[in-house]
Formats: C-alpha cells, sequence, structure tokens
C-alpha cells in the first residue's frame, strides 16, 4: 500500500501550531488609554517618542506598527491542499520533500484511455 499523503487537515494543524509559536502583534488600541498602554509594552528602541513631548495617538501608533511590521508575519491556514503545502514549505522545506516523494494514488474514474494509462504506468 502507498504511505499515506498529509491530508489538507493535517497540513492546517500543522500550520497553525507554527503560528502559535509568533509574537502577536500589539493591539492599536481604540482608544488613547489602550494605545498608550499598547505603546508601552514596545521594546525601548521603538519608543521613539521623547519624554515631555505629547504621546499623540498618532505618533504612539506609529511606534507602534513599526514594531509590528518587525514580527514574523503568519502563515496563511486556509485554501487547497496544494496551498497549505506552499504555506508548510516556508516553514518545514524537508517535510513538504518528503510529502513530494510519496506517490500519488492513481485515478479510479475517468475515460477509458486515462484509466488504461494509470494501470500501465504500474504495469506496462
Amino acid at each position: 500500500s502507498l504511505p499515506a499523503l498529509l491530508s489538507a487537515d493535517d497540513i492546517k494543524a500543522l500550520l497553525e501550531e507554527y503560528n502559535a509559536t509568533l509574537p502577536s502583534q500589539m493591539p492599536l488600541g481604540a482608544s488613547v488609554d489602550e494605545t498608550y498602554a499598547s505603546y508601552e509594552q514596545l521594546p525601548e528602541e521603538f519608543q521613539r517618542i521623547e519624554n515631555g513631548t505629547k504621546h499623540t495617538a498618532t505618533a504612539m501608533k506609529a511606534c507602534i506598527k513599526e514594531y509590528n511590521a518587525t514580527l514574523p508575519a503568519p502563515v496563511k491556514t486556509s485554501g487547497s491542499r496544494d496551498a497549505l503545502l506552499e504555506q508548510l514549505a516556508i516553514i518545514n522545506p524537508d517535510l513538504v520533500a518528503q510529502e513530494a516523494q510519496k506517490s500519488s494514488p492513481l485515478k479510479v474514474s475517468g475515460t477509458k484511455a486515462d484509466l488504461i494509462q494509470a494501470v500501465k504506468s504500474v504495469n506496462p
């Protein structure tokens, strides 16, 4: 029997596991207070507003956006099996290479000519 191919659900689970390990983006905040709370949590090199100057929401949001842009982007977890495999290749190229080595199951439906071709590929 053929080695089992990863299902789309298996691949999606691997992608979601990876995304769960990524640092989360800082929220911009709906109010000035929420924005300030996020700004205060930024690493020091992103807290660029000088002490003694007014911390406007716009200035703080610019710093937060700059920080968020440095974070790794999560991989997409939706789409066809092939689209998910492309995303998996970004984070685990070895696993995708192993998957590519596996034989895909032969077609069991289609035109008579297609089926004859499929049989000849294993039993010439």
